[in-house]
């Protein structure tokens, strides 16, 4: 029975011919073809960097939109949710109409209160020149015959230009530099000739307006793209992008957790509380006698996206302006509006909105956004709180799993 049991720990014996040697194993690829593993992974390492490299230099013109398509359809990846998972709708269907949403809700606004802006800005201009000429003319001229605003405004200004007033004699003293005598005909001549001097970079200007439209308009495009088949592809996508990550699985989603939930701060969360405190102070600001209050509005709506201090931007030149003009009790009660809409907004709408999701502190949001928008421009405002949180979970991870590790 001994025997038995020592045959058995000893294991299967492979049959060999009489008088032979006994069997010996196989001998490895490596050790066949000395060196070939480590050349075939050296030659796969070298061709895969090359691939990433020109994969990221063919993506790189489109960094803007594929970056903010990430954004954008990680603060809207609920509302797939919602209708892939409960409603259980089709993917593509439901990617699609989350699609047409994003193009409702910033695409069509945009052009709405871009063209609102073009008028507002033309009747500031008007207004500012009917106020002149009123406040300039009494509607007769010098011997007292009455004329019509065009008319005196024609006068008025020769007089002022060519007669016996400070403007006046600054004109013939540069004049007299130029060699030339001080007359309306000369100065019409170089006004023509400075015109023409500045006519080409002004339609280099014109054309650079129109490219950067187009551009725009065809970034915007290329990001719906990239949300529709980020939404409809989402799971796949994610697994695909996790399994070339290194980092244990539970790291990863924390990651992503806190990218989704930075990104409804700053998309959703401030952009509630941008549209009220603009709308607010812009009705404060109607209230006040400000005749473009829908300019102001939307400049305090994108101001507002700067945490603490952003709509003061706008607000506080418009008090020292009312003080300027003596109207100080307007200017008292826009101020105390518009700081209690701002303290408001930043200390109690926007702490409850965002609720337990990002516990993050004001003042370092406003760091962040300034950092990133020296860095990135108006991007960084979305880029900088994005990169901040990311940090603040690193250090995070860092503290709990991989200092022990270090130090042990």
């Amino acid at each position: 029975m001994a025997k038995k049991a020592d045959k058995a720990k000893q294991g299967p014996i492979r049959k060999t011919q009489k008088g032979s040697e006994p069997a010996s194993p196989e001998p490895a690829e490596s050790e066949t073809i000395p060196g070939m593993p480590r050349l075939a992974l050296l030659w796969f390492a070298l061709l895969f960097v090359g691939l990433v490299f020109l994969l990221v230099v063919m993506a790189w013109p489109f960094k803007t939109p594929i970056i903010f398509a990430l954004i954008v359809g990680g603060a809207f990846y609920p509302v797939m949710d919602y209708l892939a998972t409960r409603r259980r709708w089709n993917r593509t269907l439901a990617a699609s109409v989350v699609c047409l949403l994003i193009l409702l809700v910033v695409l069509l606004p945009t052009i709405f209160i871009a063209a609102r802006l073009v008028s507002e800005v033309n009747y500031v201009i008007e207004t500012v020149k009917t106020e002149f000429t009123v406040q300039q003319s009494d509607g007769i001229d010098a011997q007292g015959n009455p004329i019509t605003r065009e008319e005196f405004t024609v006068d008025s200004l020769r007089t002022y230009m060519f007669g016996d007033t400070p403007v006046a004699d600054f004109g013939r003293e540069v004049f007299e530099v130029l060699g030339e005598e001080y007359t309306p005909e000369n100065v019409r001549d170089q006004i023509v000739s400075r015109a023409q001097s500045i006519s080409e970079p002004a339609m280099d200007a014109l054309n650079s307006i129109l490219k950067n439209t187009l551009n725009f308009l065809f970034q915007f495009f290329m990001m719906l793209l990239v949300i529709f088949a980020v939404l409809q592809q989402g799971p796949r996508l994610k697994e695909f992008l996790l399994a070339l990550s290194p980092l244990p699985r539970e790291d990863e989603q924390l990651l992503i957790d806190r990218f989704n939930q930075m990104n409804f701060v700053t998309m959703v969360c401030n952009g509630l509380g941008g549209v009220i405190q603009g709308c607010l102070a812009g009705i404060g600001f109607f209230a006040a006698g400000f005749r473009s209050s829908l300019l102001w509005t939307v400049v305090m709506i994108v101001l507002a996206f700067v945490p603490l201090v952003g709509i003061s931007f706008v607000y506080v030149p418009a008090c020292i302006y009312l003080i300027i003009k003596g109207e100080y009790l307007a200017c008292g009660l826009l101020f105390a509006w518009c700081t209690l809409v701002a303290l408001w907004t930043e200390n109690w709408f926007k702490p409850r909105f965002m609720g337990n999701r990002v516990s993050i502190n004001s003042m370092l949001v406003f760091l962040s956004i300034i950092g990133g928008m020296s860095v990135f421009g108006v991007a960084g405002i979305f880029y900088g709180p994005l990169i901040v949180i990311i940090f603040l979970t690193f250090v995070e991870l860092y503290h709990e799993k991989y200092a022990r590790r270090i130090n042990s």
